[in-house]
Order: structure tokens, then C-alpha cells, then sequence
């Protein structure tokens, strides 16, 4: 729902700042922008306002896409663009969390989250209080699981993986790995991966190597099995099979999103 969204305005803010032009006069980038508009209206907007009702903040929000809409259609400044975009998935992440937090009190079409076991218990307990964004995401990879009528499970995937990358974010800042002694950036990165993060927090624990190695493997099969959810384009002759298949692949991807979780947050059962 949201979060789709959100990982379109994401995709066209990075090429955003990848154009070097004072002005954005790309017009690939201009459509991408009118078109996720488009979905927002059309989709996104709905939605929200099924769970969160008509109000005045979403009033707001609807004026930014519009003139998101309005700078795609002339030629406009790049700063433009990022003060909008910025402000739009800001707003995003907000209402985001506000129908996840509706839904997982009301239940969508019969799922609800009232049957957690302990250990998400626990898990989301902890997340809401040190990065609600993070929590969000693995509450909606929760319902998506639980839910009986998905077409696809590659946002499921995501929301794991997006909770794992919020997380390691915010016990990991990017300048205080890089500010490690010998800290060496991977090939055809920017800033440090999410390994590295898990590294720097460990090592600040006095974790040893084999406990390191450990959760780095866990976390290659995440990225290995998310990748290959991303990346594939079923047909609809195999649709069933496929989804039982990717159900399953993303439960794996939780188990070993749990045990990341309980080891980087310090979660005692």
C-alpha cells in the first residue's frame, strides 16, 4: 500500500540526485513523477482515507503532489523537486504509520495482529520505542503474511528487509562506521552496507567473530532470497504455485529477520 508508494518516490528521489542539471529537464524523470502522482491519487489516497478518514492533513498532502505535478510540468529547479520530495515522504512515512497502527487494532478483512506470539511481542515492542519507522514495517510484513488474498509477496519481503535496514541505521549512523580504523567501502557502493553496520555494532559489544559471522550469513540468505522475489515476473498459468512458493521463502526471511533482531536489539525472552 504505502509502502509501495513510498518505494517509488524513494527510486525517483535517488535519480533525482544523481542529475546534475541546475534545472530537471529529464523527461523520464518528469513522467516517473506524474505518473507516481497519479498513483497516489488514484491508489494510495483511497486507501488512507479508508482507514484514517478526510482530514485536514491529508488535504495538505494532496497539495504537494499536485505541485510535484505542477514543477514535472515546466521547468523547475532540482532544489524544487528535493524540497517537495522530501516533505511528500516525510508525510508518507507519517500516514504510513498511522494505518498500520488503525489496521493492527481494527483488522483488515478479518486479520489483525492480536494473535502475535511472544517473541513479535517482544520484537515490535522494542522496535516502536527506538525506530517507529522500522516498526511499522515489520507490523505490515506481519499482516501481509497473514493475509489470505496477496497477489504478490515481493513488498513482504521488502518490509522485512526495510525494517532490518531502519534498524541497523539508527544503531549503526553511516558516519560512525566510516569513522572506524581501516573502514574500506565495498565496490559499487555509497555509504556502508548493511554487514558492515552489523559488524561495527557487534564489535562495540565485544561480540567475537563466529557470533558475526553468523548473522552475516543470515543476513546474505535475506538479501539472496528478497533479490530473487524482486526480480521475478510470474506468469499467470504458474501464479498459484509461484505464490506458495514466495510465501514461504518470506516466512524463511522473517525467521532469520526474528533471530537478527533479538541478537542487535538485545531482546531477552
Amino acid at each position: 500500500m504505502i509502502s509501495d508508494l513510498l518505494d517509488q518516490v524513494k527510486a525517483l528521489d535517488s535519480s533525482l540526485q544523481k542529475n546534475r542539471a541546475v534545472n530537471v529537464n529529464d523527461k523520464t524523470l518528469k513522467k516517473g513523477f506524474m505518473q507516481t502522482a497519479g498513483r497516489y491519487f488514484s491508489e494510495t489516497r483511497p486507501q488512507i482515507v479508508a482507514i484514517l478518514g478526510e482530514s485536514e492533513p491529508i488535504l495538505s498532502h494532496d497539495q504537494k503532489w499536485q505541485d510535484l505535478i505542477r514543477l514535472a510540468h515546466g521547468n523547475n529547479s532540482k532544489k524544487s523537486y528535493s524540497l517537495k520530495v522530501k516533505s511528500i515522504r516525510k508525510e508518507l512515512t507519517e500516514f504510513n504509520v498511522a494505518c498500520l497502527s488503525v489496521t493492527a487494532q481494527k483488522g483488515i478483512d478479518g486479520t489483525s495482529l492480536s494473535d502475535l506470539t511472544p517473541s513479535e511481542e517482544l520484537i515490535l515492542s522494542t522496535l516502536e520505542d527506538v525506530v517507529p519507522s522500522a516498526a511499522a514495517s515489520y507490523r505490515q510484513g506481519i499482516l501481509d503474511l497473514r493475509g489470505t488474498e496477496r497477489l504478490s509477496y515481493r513488498g513482504t519481503a521488502a518490509e522485512f528487509r526495510e525494517a532490518l535496514r531502519e534498524t541497523l541505521n539508527h544503531l549503526a549512523p553511516d558516519f560512525d562506521v566510516k569513522s572506524q580504523p581501516g573502514f574500506k567501502m565495498e565496490k559499487d557502493t555509497t555509504g556502508p552496507t548493511m554487514k558492515q553496520k552489523v559488524v561495527f555494532i557487534l564489535r562495540s559489544r565485544g561480540r567475537k567473530k563466529p557470533q558475526q559471522d553468523s548473522i552475516k550469513k543470515s543476513l546474505d540468505l535475506i538479501e539472496s532470497v528478497t533479490g530473487a522475489l524482486t526480480r521475478t515476473i510470474y506468469d499467470r498459468a504458474s501464479l498459484a504455485t509461484h505464490l506458495e512458493t514466495s510465501r514461504t521463502e518470506v516466512q524463511q526471511i522473517k525467521r532469520y529477520t526474528d533471530t537478527i533482531f533479538f541478537d542487535l536489539l538485545e531482546i531477552s525472552e
